[in-house]
C-alpha cells in the first residue's frame, strides 16, 4: 500500500480507530488486482474463523491509498470531479455519489442556486399565467358581455396610390350611408344585425377609422415552405406585430381597440381580398384591397368577414369551390324556391344565385349575419342555431316512409 501524506495517521488505520495490539496478530495483508478472486479468498478465510476486510484502492496511479479528507481511512474510490482519493464515508455523506467533501459542498451550493432560480422562474411563470388568464377573461367578458366593442380600422396606402377611387369612396361616403358603401355604414350595419338577434338596441359596436397613412409596406413573410412549427408560430406573431408598430408610429392608440383591423391598399391583383386574414387570437384582422377595386361594398364585406373571424366566427363557404355551404352559408336556407337567395351570409361573402353561380354584393344592405355566425360570436346559444337549421316540416316523401309506429305487432 502507498503511504498517506501523514504517516502518523497509520496508527489508526487497522483496525479502524485504534492501534494494532499484539493479541490481534498475525495480521496478513494480501494484494491482488482481481476483485472476484479477493472475495473468494475472503470467503474461505472467514470459514476458518479469520476476520477479513476487503479494501479497494484507487485505480489511478500516484494517489494515496488513504482518503484525502479522512487520512485514517482507506480510500475506496476517487472523486468523480477532482479525482482525489475518497473513503466509503465520503460516499455516504454524498448520498452514494463519489464526491470528496469540497466537491460535495460546491455541488450542493450549485444545486441550491439552481433551485432558487427554478423557484424564481416558477413564480414569474405563475404571475405571467395569472396575467394572461386575466387578459383572456377580460377579453372574453368584453366580447361576450354587454360592454361596447370598439373596432379600429387603420388604413395604409403607398403614396402613389393615395388618389385611388376606392380609397376616396370608402372614406368620403355620405354621413348617413343607408345603402352601405362606405366605412361610415359599418357600425350601423353591425349594430342592426346585433339587435336583430338579441333585441338589444344599444350601440354594441363602435367603429373608428384612422388614416389612410402614407406607408410603403414591406411586411415580413407570413409563410414559407419548409417552415418548422416554431418558425411558423414566430412568423404568425411577427406579421401582425409589423402593422401594430406601423400604427403606433403614426400615433394610433392601438390598445384601446377590442378588434384591430389593418387595411392595406395597393396591388392590382384580380382578387386581393383572398389574401385577407382574421384571427380570434389577438382580435386582429388584415384586409387587402386592390387599388383597381370598383365595388366598395365588396371591400366592406371583406372587412366585415375578417372582423367576424376576429370575433370567433368561422367560414361558411366551401374552401374548394368558394361557394356558400348549405345550410349554414345561406341566410334563408329553406326558402322555396331556394334560389336565388336575397342576401349573402357574412362568412360566405357572396349571394347564391343557383348551385353553381354567385354574385358580389352591391351594398352592406345585401349582407346578413346567419344563425351559425351569430352563435360563433356569442350573440345566441348554439342550440338556437341548430334549431334554426333543422327543417320545420316533414316532406311528403318522409310521410310515406313506414315508421316503427306504423308496424303491426302481429306481423
Amino acid at each position: 500500500m502507498r503511504l498517506p501524506k501523514e504517516p502518523d495517521a497509520l496508527d489508526g488505520v487497522l483496525p479502524r480507530s485504534r492501534p494494532v495490539h499484539e493479541s490481534e496478530l498475525p495480521l496478513v495483508t494480501r494484494v491482488t488486482d482481481n476483485l472476484d478472486a479477493a472475495h473468494e479468498t475472503a470467503a474461505r478465510l472467514r470459514q476458518t474463523g479469520a476476520q477479513v476486510v476487503i479494501v479497494e484502492e484507487p485505480v489511478e496511479r500516484g494517489l494515496s491509498a488513504f482518503c484525502a479528507d479522512h487520512p485514517a481511512q482507506l480510500a475506496a474510490r476517487t472523486c468523480k470531479t477532482c479525482s482525489e482519493a475518497i473513503c466509503p464515508g465520503c460516499m455516504v455523506s454524498a448520498g452514494g455519489e463519489p464526491l470528496c467533501r469540497q466537491c460535495l459542498n460546491i455541488e450542493q451550493s450549485r444545486n441550491r442556486s439552481t433551485r432558487r432560480r427554478q423557484l424564481l422562474f416558477l413564480l414569474v411563470f405563475v404571475a405571467f399565467l395569472y396575467k394572461v388568464w386575466g387578459h383572456l377573461k377580460q377579453d372574453h367578458e368584453q366580447v361576450s358581455g354587454t360592454a361596447p366593442i370598439t373596432i379600429g380600422i387603420i388604413q395604409f396606402a403607398p403614396k402613389a396610390d393615395m388618389g385611388a377611387n376606392i380609397i376616396r369612396q370608402l372614406n368620403q361616403g355620405p354621413i348617413e350611408d343607408e345603402k352601405g358603401r362606405s366605412l361610415r355604414a359599418l357600425a350601423p350595419w353591425l349594430n342592426a344585425e346585433f339587435t336583430r338577434y338579441t333585441g338589444n338596441k344599444d350601440r354594441r359596436f363602435r367603429v373608428e377609422t384612422r388614416g389612410p397613412f402614407t406607408v410603403d409596406l414591406n411586411p415580413p413573410r407570413l409563410h414559407k415552405d419548409g417552415d418548422s412549427w416554431f418558425t411558423a408560430m414566430f412568423r404568425a406573431w411577427r406579421y401582425p406585430q409589423y402593422f401594430r408598430n406601423l400604427a403606433a408610429d403614426n400615433g394610433v392608440p392601438i390598445d384601446t381597440y377590442t378588434v384591430k383591423v389593418y387595411v392595406m391598399y395597393g396591388g392590382t391583383e384580380f382578387d386581393m381580398a383572398s389574401h385577407s386574414r382574421g384571427s380570434r387570437k389577438g382580435r386582429v384582422a388584415m384586409v387587402f384591397v386592390s387599388i383597381d377595386e370598383t365595388n366598395p361594398a365588396y371591400a366592406l364585406t371583406t372587412m366585415g368577414h375578417e372582423i367576424g373571424h376576429a370575433l370567433g366566427a368561422v367560414d361558411t363557404y366551401d374552401p374548394v369551390t368558394s361557394r356558400a355551404t348549405h345550410p349554414q352559408g345561406f341566410v334563408e336556407p329553406f326558402a322555396n324556391p331556394l334560389y336565388p337567395q336575397r342576401f349573402a351570409e357574412l362568412m360566405a361573402v357572396d349571394v347564391p344565385l343557383n348551385p353553381g353561380l354567385e354574385k358580389e354584393v352591391n351594398a352592406l344592405s345585401d349582407v346578413r349575419i346567419g344563425h351559425r355566425t351569430a352563435a360563433d360570436m356569442g350573440w345566441i346559444d348554439p342550440e338556437q342555431a341548430q334549431i334554426f337549421y333543422a327543417p320545420t316540416e316533414i316532406t311528403p316523401e318522409e310521410k310515406l316512409q313506414p315508421g316503427p309506429q306504423n308496424l303491426d305487432d302481429s306481423g
